[in-house]
């Protein structure tokens, strides 16, 4: 059969056309103005007006300063060391400090601002362009296995450095009770917070790696990291780690994450590689999250010790804290 297109054809596809223009644009509010599918002008996935490819209305609460660690900062100032991590200098971080038992030479030795650690892809930053590493021995050491009692200054002669495992007395809404092994090479970063307005939980990447893998699995004292949180709503102000396993164990090498077969790293070139004859291993990259409440204050301290001797260290790399819009449940998880 012949089709004929007539004016009267041409006049109803004109029709058409136009109504499923405006039925797209209905759909998509970018359709008419180049395919880029979020509210804002650029051309990226986002809402936010910038041409990054993050998502900074999903839950990231903390837009202005996406990545403070970007470009390149050199020095371990505690300033320095909060920005690398993504603790971003604004009215939200209202202090931070180093501490260390082992005096002024560790303040220096023991923190470090890097790229990454080794010949490596999993010892390194997994936000912005740096993470930051707090260590019981020097940080970047070619043997954690050897190191001295007095490698960042200390001396187990010096009372200040020894003392009993800093545990905090809650884990998580748990009670638990300090053993009594000596513990020097005490190490922190101690930051003061208020939570954005509409913050609803925070998040912060870490990676605990030790020298005390594998001699000393199940011995009941090994170094260990703690997350401490201060805050009035978590077990009235006590200071409390919210940085453990399912099954309640802190950050040490019995802990379920550490060395495990479903979550591995590759630390090759670090010093922390479980290569012989000097074997360590690490926990691979995890992830701690917990609840805040919108505008409120709070305490949170990484800190990292040597425990049962003052020879074998061990280090955290910290990387990507974000507060975040969305609700989140307290606890630890590998990240995939």
């Amino acid at each position: 059969m012949t089709r004929i297109f007539t004016a009267s054809n041409a006049i109803l596809l004109v029709l058409l056309t136009g109504f499923l223009v405006l039925s797209c644009a209905e759909e998509d509010p970018d359709y008419a103005m180049g395919g880029d599918s979020d509210s804002d002008s650029d051309s990226d996935s986002d809402s936010d007006s910038d041409s990054d490819t993050d998502s900074d209305t999903d839950g990231d609460v903390d837009t202005e300063n996406n990545y403070c660690d970007c470009p390149e900062i050199t020095g371990n100032t505690a300033d320095n060391l909060a920005s690398a991590m993504n603790l971003c200098p604004n009215e939200h971080l209202i202090s931070v400090n180093k501490f260390s038992t082992s005096g002024a030479t560790a303040l220096d030795l023991a923190f470090a601002v890097l790229e990454s650690q080794g010949s490596n892809d999993c010892l390194i930053h997994t936000h912005g362009c740096e993470m930051i590493a707090l260590s019981t021995g020097p940080v970047g050491q070619a043997d954690p296995n050897n190191a001295g009692p007095d490698d960042i200054g200390g001396s187990t002669a010096g009372g200040a450095i020894i003392g009993n495992d800093p545990l905090p007395p809650f884990q998580g809404y748990t009670a638990t009770t300090s053993e009594t092994f000596i513990s020097c090479d005490v190490v922190q970063l101690q930051y003061s917070l208020t939570a954005p307005a509409n913050a609803e939980g925070f998040t912060f990447d870490f990676l605990f790696a030790s020298a005390e893998y594998d001699e000393w699995i199940g011995e009941g004292f090994n170094d260990a990291f703690y997350a401490i949180m201060e805050y009035d709503q978590l077990n009235g102000g006590s200071p409390t780690n919210i940085s453990f396993d399912d099954s309640g164990m802190e950050v040490e090498v019995d802990v379920n994450f550490f060395e495990n077969p479903a979550h591995t790293c590759d630390e090759s070139g670090s010093g922390w590689e479980p290569a012989m004859p000097s074997v360590s291993g690490s926990t691979g990259w995890l992830r701690t999250s917990w609840p805040i409440e919108g505008g409120a204050s709070f305490n949170l301290t990484f800190s990292i010790h040597d425990e049962g001797d003052c020879v074998f260290d061990s280090i955290v790399f910290i990387d990507n804290f974000q507060w975040s819009g969305d609700p989140v449940e307290g606890g630890t998880t590998p990240i995939e």
